[in-house]
């Protein structure tokens, strides 16, 4: 009995031994897969910081652009800006102002919507350059477009075509009412020390009339009407175009 004991205890004690190294096997593997688990998550993480700081960069990048672009538009309005306007007298330089008239036409026709022009040419620039100086005739000029603006509504289109010539387009507005707010002008501008003077000569938007015979128009009334009137001692002529 104590020698079958005997046989079977060193048995038991195998197993017991067997059990305990098979599980402290089992707990080697599985703090081995989780370290393997934290390795990867640690990697993983450093992989979305990385992800994470490119992508900063990215869009502080982006951002940099951006400004770049801004800033680059900004500098090509402002240089539009400066070409497109008269830098003596602040008038709509011709080729712009042109442009934009043929746009205030077009919108004229969508709307049916009346137009008149003026046609305008400071009288005696050269004489006023030749006495007095070219800063005199620069003052002239600016004054002239000065008084325009002063009487004209802030939407009318005011262009400087040459030296001396100017053009004016107003939209909604009559013939008649255009031809008082230029004899206001003139009117003012005699009455300055200078006494310069100016000649005009409208017409009226008729419907598909091109642009460049709608300013023909006006400019031969202007001629026609300062031959026929005339300037005497610097004072402006009267109006004579009904």
């Amino acid at each position: 009995m104590t020698a079958e004991r005997d046989g079977v205890y060193p048995l038991e004690d195998d197993a017991h031994a067997l059990t305990v190294a098979a599980g402290l096997a089992r707990a080697a593997e599985q703090r081995g897969r989780e370290e393997q688990l934290r390795a990867l998550a640690a990697e993983q993480h450093a992989l979305a910081a990385q992800d994470r700081h490119a992508a900063a960069q990215d869009r502080e990048q982006g951002a940099r652009e951006r400004r770049h672009a801004l800033d680059d538009r900004k500098a090509l309005a402002r240089q539009l800006t400066i070409t497109e306007t008269d830098p003596l007298t602040g008038a709509r330089a011709r080729a712009a102002g042109l442009t934009d008239l043929d746009h205030e036409l077009d919108r004229c026709g969508r709307i049916s919507s009346g137009l008149v022009v003026a046609y305008i040419d400071v009288v005696g620039l050269k004489t006023v350059n030749d006495t007095q100086g070219h800063g005199a005739g620069d003052e002239l000029l600016k004054r002239v477009v000065a008084l325009m603006k002063a009487h004209l509504r802030s939407y009318d289109l005011i262009i400087r075509l040459a030296g001396d010539e100017f053009l004016c387009a107003m939209s909604d507005i009559t013939l008649v009412e255009a031809r008082q707010r230029f004899r206001a002008i003139a009117g003012a501008l005699g009455g300055a020390p200078c006494h310069a003077a100016i000649s005009t000569g409208f017409a009226e938007l008729a419907p598909g009339q091109p642009v460049a015979e709608l300013i023909a128009q006006a400019d031969k009334e202007m001629i026609e009407s300062r031959h026929a009137s005339p300037y005497s001692r610097g004072q402006p002529a009267t109006d004579t175009s009904r």
